[in-house]
């Protein structure tokens, strides 16, 4: 198998493409809205502060559409380091890992922990094909290699 690479990184690439594009394209809808706003307005009566509030909303849904470009995940012989959608890095050490897995049915690959606990990892997905592929690879060498030093430990012990 080799010695395994020092560092796995991942994150969303079709998914952040699709989150990007989409965020774009609700930013001019809104701005053309906001510009639209005085003359097509039905009756009603808009003001300068109408359309500013209006570009603001497109921001605010754009922001919102843009959480799938969140995910990271950074792995390397003494553990994971995981990024979700919302929320902060979470550190994982391979002590703590019993299986590497991204099974047939789930969109995302996951660790799983002990007590059938698992953890998503969002930023391997199954869109990005090759990439995750690649990625497994990386983090399945990186697993096993933490159990070789384990078990190498636990004989010299």
């Amino acid at each position: 198998m080799g010695t395994p690479s020092t560092l796995v990184t991942a994150r969303p690439i079709r998914t952040a493409r699709i989150a990007n594009a989409a965020a774009v394209v609700v930013v001019i809808v809104f701005v053309v809205v906001a510009l639209l706003m005085r003359r097509d307005n039905a009756g009603a009566h808009f003001g300068h502060l109408d359309q500013w509030f209006t570009v603001l909303v497109g921001l605010v849904i754009a922001g919102g559409l843009r959480l799938p470009t969140r995910p990271r995940l950074h792995a390397d012989l003494d553990g994971i380091r995981t990024r979700g959608y919302l929320g902060d890095y979470r550190t994982i050490p391979w002590a703590a890992v019993v299986a590497v897995e991204f099974p047939r049915k789930n969109r995302f690959a996951r660790l799983r922990l002990p007590a059938d606990e698992s953890l998503a990892l969002y930023a391997v997905q199954r869109m990005d094909r090759d990439v995750a592929v690649r990625t497994m690879q990386g983090l399945r060498e990186l697993f096993a290699a933490t159990r070789g030093e384990t078990a190498a430990a636990d004989d010299a012990g």
